[in-house]
């Protein structure tokens, strides 16, 4: 398949301390990459560095394209979105209306955000902040998707919800990932399963373990790796 994201020796820190060395990893066109590591990894610091949010050292491709060391507006102008791992809302604005913010110029995403995650639909005149913790995820996941990105950016959208949202989140996903490359950051070892196809595996900012994330699965690696 047709790498949609290419990294090479990405490296990003804060205040002048390192924190991700040397990062490379590539994401197919329609495929899941999982990142995975315990806390303080350096995940959500690879996610920033990527979107722009962070200065970072290395190369960047997207799409073919040299992105490297390009503003945060111009990643995602060029076709890469995010999904932080906060579910912040705009107070006093609809589900439809944060829809549309995401949409920018691309046309028909809100119907197919809408279509993955019903629940939305039902409630598109609805005051986000109202919405439950695991709605306010779909919300963010579909905010991103409107817009018909290359490559979307997904940092832990499992984390703190119910079984039920859970199993919508990864169905949500796995369909999004038929038309978009999809780079999540997960730590449930079933979620990464389920969805990845490869999986990257970072200690200390540094990638450790890479390769099919069913064979890291099956020799243990993600299990000790991700062990307390």
């Amino acid at each position: 398949m047709t790498p949609q994201l290419v990294v090479h020796d990405l490296s990003a820190g804060y205040q002048g301390a390192t924190v991700l060395r040397g990062v490379s990893l590539t994401v197919p066109a329609g495929s899941v990459v999982c990142v995975m590591g315990r806390n303080g990894a350096g995940k959500t610091t690879l996610l920033r560095a990527l979107m722009g949010v962070l200065p970072a050292q290395g190369k960047v491709e997207l799409g073919g394209r040299d992105v490297s060391g390009w503003p945060g507006h111009r990643i995602r102008a060029a076709g890469m979105a995010w999904v932080p791992q906060d579910d912040a809302v705009f107070p006093g604005l609809t589900v439809r209306q944060h829809l549309e913010l995401g949409q920018g110029d691309a046309g028909g995403g809100l119907t197919a955000a809408a279509g993955l995650f019903p629940v939305l639909g039902e409630r598109l005149d609805q005051e986000a902040q109202t919405l439950s913790g695991g709605e306010r995820k779909m919300l963010g996941i579909a905010q991103a998707l409107v817009s018909q990105p290359r490559v979307l950016l997904m940092d832990e959208p499992t984390e703190g919800v119910a079984p039920l949202v859970v199993a919508q989140l990864v169905a949500a996903i796995a369909a999004a990932a038929a038309r978009t490359a999809v780079l999540l950051v997960e730590q449930n070892v079933d979620t990464a399963v389920a969805l990845g196809s490869d999986g990257y595996v970072l200690e200390n900012g540094a990638v450790v373990e890479q390769g099919p994330i069913a064979d890291l699965h099956r020799r243990g690696i993600l299990e000790q790796r991700l062990a307390l």
